[in-house]
């Protein structure tokens, strides 16, 4: 994910947790044209993001490198990210196709969420036919907390930021 804004990193995050539990998914606006889906599809976007204090001045702590032999400093804050998911399923397999969806998402969300975050909570929408996409729609939200963490070199220059050690942004 390098190169890539925090947002853009935030929704692939998502994305790929529910790929790697068996969900077609795609982050909102993507580079290329979305095509025509045949199969049901999960839609990450960003709702909200927001990030509160940690520690004192977000100081969480130093480390020391053997190899470099450099310490780095770590600063963080306790992010929270609200994901909305459009879920789509095609018109031929009607309403329950999309309310199957809605469930394979739900039993996912049972097991966690993306590397670096906690699930806190889930909610579900209803589900109705979107006569724009001629297919039927449902929506979740997912509210997920984890840390971001930005770690410094002895000078001072930030060497980068991460969720909880696992999304790079």
């Amino acid at each position: 994910m390098s190169g890539a804004t925090t947002l853009t990193a935030l929704r692939q995050a998502m994305t790929e947790f529910l790929a790697g539990e068996g969900i077609q998914a795609l982050t909102a606006w993507p580079k290329g044209s979305r095509g025509t889906w045949t199969e049901p599809v999960a839609v990450v976007q960003i709702q909200e993001v927001s990030a509160g204090s940690a520690g004192f001045q977000n100081y969480l702590g130093q480390t020391y490198d053997p190899a470099g032999k450099t310490w780095t400093e770590a600063y963080g804050q306790q992010v929270t990210v609200k994901f909305g998911l459009a879920l789509y399923s095609p018109q031929r397999e009607g309403e329950a196709g999309c309310r199957a969806l809605v469930d394979q998402v739900a039993a996912a969300f049972l097991t966690g969420g993306p590397g670096g975050f906690a699930l806190e909570k889930w909610t579900m929408g209803e589900t109705a036919f979107d006569p724009e996409r001629g297919m039927f729609r449902g929506q979740l939200q997912a509210v997920c907390r984890g840390w971001l963490v930005a770690a410094t070199q002895e000078s001072g220059e930030i060497v980068g930021f991460t969720v909880k050690g696992e999304v790079v942004l």
